[in-house]
């Protein structure tokens, strides 16, 4: 494979965690192949997105489109994809969020171009981020500040209130275990690292 794998996984993570436009089907079966092909995620996350791929093959997409819009959109912020919102509220977020946009540009990452009106603490806007830059102590950085703390508190979310029906609770279950095996991983490379020095 040509491609980081990783990069991969973030970019079709972040399609399909957008308003789905596109060949859903085909994006999460191209998921699932990728997940399958990299050894260091758990199982669990793979079936979290085959669970996804069964659910949203019973659904029409105009269907798909209005469940996305009520989960992400119209119902309450506690199933926002804007990661700052479940980890600071007021000023906290509003200095992370313009923090974000400051690292955005300090790295020549086209944010306006990738972020099409999303708020720099988009969870998409953060994965195609993680696919542009090269700095994977900067990735290990925002894993931890903000992926693995929001998704967390999201996943909880979803956990509280079970009735919420929605394809999309499998995704963001499978990132929050992908995330957590990226930072073991990494916290198993920097011992390692060390060890040699």
């Amino acid at each position: 494979m040509s491609d980081k794998v990783e990069n991969r996984i973030n970019t079709l993570f972040a399609t399909l965690l957008s308003y789905p436009w596109d060949d859903v089907a085909g994006v999460t079966a191209r998921t699932i192949e990728v997940l399958v092909d990299h050894s260091s995620y758990p199982q669990e996350a793979i079936n979290e997105v085959k669970v996804f791929a069964d659910e949203i093959e019973k659904i029409s997409l105009d269907d798909l489109q209005g469940i996305y819009s009520y989960t992400f959109e119209i119902a309450s912020g506690e199933f926002s994809l804007d990661i700052g919102y479940h980890l600071h509220d007021g000023f906290k977020r509003a200095n992370a969020l313009v923090s974000l946009k400051e690292l955005y540009k300090s790295r020549g990452f086209p944010y306006a171009e990738v972020a099409k009106g999303e708020l720099a603490d988009n969870l998409t806007v953060l994965l195609r981020f993680f696919d542009f830059t090269e700095e994977e102590s900067l990735r290990s950085e925002l894993r931890e500040s903000f992926l693995v703390k929001g998704l967390e508190q999201l996943n909880k979310n979803f956990d509280l209130k079970p009735d919420t029906e929605t394809p999309y609770r499998h995704l963001l279950k499978a990132l929050g275990l992908m995330v957590e095996a990226d930072l073991k991983s990494a916290e198993l490379l920097a011992g390692r690292e060390s060890f040699n020095a």
